[in-house]
């Protein structure tokens, strides 16, 4: 395996995109990265639930690590990382990779428009059979809850959603205690 330093830098690489492999990143990886990108790191606050994801699931067999700047615009390219990999990589049959779009939507959309930090993260991961996603906000607050809200509200609806399009997929969801990453996990 490459360490994170020998990483090559596609001429292509926007500057405020970069991919990294699912190892943690050094001070040593920071020089291989565009001027301006941002990295993630295998070590973060959704942890606790990785560990027992992957005590469980030795050989992880395709992961996907993307930050990106805080903005509305990311989430389109969000989006699209994430059903690109499930189709092509993961092979997720099309009906679920639909249901996948509109929660890694949903949740891109939660970190960028409720987040203070900067950057958000897109961690995903396909284990045994089984599909992880994580949606990073680096901003630490309560659990978020689905609210009511009226039939004219354009918005509002987004973990309803998600709660619903996840127990469609036969999997489960949630957030960390520090409210950081929601996750949700179902078979691919």
């Amino acid at each position: 395996m490459e360490s994170a330093s020998a990483l090559p830098v596609s001429p292509h690489l926007r500057k405020d995109w970069a991919m990294v492999p699912a190892v943690p990143t050094t001070a040593s990886a920071a020089p291989a990265l565009a001027a301006g990108a941002c990295a993630t790191s295998a070590t973060h606050p959704a942890a606790e639930h990785e560990e027992h994801f992957e005590e469980h699931h030795e050989h992880q067999h395709s992961s996907v690590d993307v930050a990106f700047v805080r903005d509305a615009s990311r989430v389109e390219h969000a989006r699209r990382i994430g059903i690109t990999w499930l189709r092509n990589v993961c092979r997720v049959q099309a009906t679920r990779v639909e249901s996948a779009e509109v929660v890694i939507s949903e949740l891109i959309t939660n970190a960028v428009l409720h987040g203070r930090s900067t950057t958000v993260g897109l961690r995903l991961r396909h284990v045994d059979g089984q599909v992880r996603l994580e949606v990073n906000d680096h901003s630490p607050s309560g659990i978020p809850r689905s609210k009511r809200v009226g039939p004219d509200e354009e918005s509002g609806r987004g973990l309803w959603l998600v709660d619903a399009l996840v127990d469609e997929l036969g999997g489960s969801w949630g957030f960390t205690d520090d409210g950081t990453v929601a996750w949700c996990v179902f078979p691919s």
